[in-house]
């Protein structure tokens, strides 16, 4: 196992499925092949939201059961193994969670479990969990992926609220998104820019006026379930109405919360 330099991340195993290829183009097998197992400071700043993350809930180390929420194929199981007592990871693509069955297998994860849910809901869902408490849940770099165009923010909160239903009821939820505006979207784009990287076209109206202005709003009409047309600032204030944001950690390209439901009385 490779650590990195890091206070708590654990870097994955380096694992591969066959036949299954993440960007063919580039003979690349995995996500975490792409994000996170590459040498270099790319694959640095892609690992620091799981830094801070695991920073962020520290004070429940062998405390709790917590779930991955969209573990994609795994690159945080072997951190959330070490830190707490029993890990569930959820993802929605098959293929994901077979390489992160190796993943838990290859690195001897014996405190996780793993559950594709493509075909369910979140009540069915709750149900495969069964009684065991969960008192922590991570949604790292997922909710920009997730809502409804026509109701966009609303959309996204109303799934986080959802979420809860799988957790105990002073759980926390701590959540990763990209920064998608101001001068770190301007670095992010130009960086790509001159690797000659494929990234979803933007104009550059819309890109001057995500950088200087922090303003999506034409750019929320091209959003299709991906980072361009996302708007952290916008998702904080809709998050503040149903969640108190009890820690926020802004790393540059992403930033992180850690929130708790507003508990009202009947």
């Amino acid at each position: 196992m490779h650590y990195l330099s890091t206070r708590y991340f654990i870097r994955p195993p380096y694992i591969t499925l066959e036949g299954f290829n993440y960007i063919p183009e580039k003979g690349i097998k995995t996500y975490s092949e792409y994000n996170y197992l590459k040498p270099g400071i790319a694959s640095f700043l892609r690992t620091r939201h799981f830094e801070y993350a695991l920073r962020l809930t520290e004070d429940y180390f062998q405390e709790c059961n917590v779930i991955d929420f969209g573990c994609g194929d795994g690159p945080f199981l072997p951190s959330l193994a070490r830190y707490f007592n029993y890990v569930v990871g959820i993802d929605r693509k098959p293929e994901f969670v077979e390489l992160a069955s190796k993943v838990v297998n290859v690195a001897g994860l014996r405190n996780v479990e793993l559950i594709c849910n493509c075909d369910l809901a979140m009540h069915d869902l709750k149900s495969k969990l069964g009684k065991t408490k969960y008192h922590v849940l991570f949604l790292l770099e997922t909710l920009e992926h997730v809502g409804d165009k026509s109701n966009l923010w609303e959309s996204k909160v109303n799934f986080v609220k959802e979420l809860y239903d799988l957790i105990d009821e002073t759980g926390v939820i701590v959540i990763s998104v990209p920064n998608m505006i101001g001068i770190p979207f301007l670095l992010q784009r130009l960086g790509l820019f001159l690797l000659g990287a494929n990234r979803e076209p933007i104009s550059m109206t819309n890109l001057l006026r995500a950088s200087f202005f922090k303003d999506t709003t034409d750019l929320e009409k091209q959003w299709r379930k991906d980072h361009l047309g996302f708007n952290h600032k916008k998702l904080e204030s809709y998050l503040r109405k149903e969640f108190y944001i009890l820690k926020k950690r802004n790393i540059l390209f992403q930033t992180i919360y850690a929130c708790v439901r507003k508990v009202t009385d009947d």
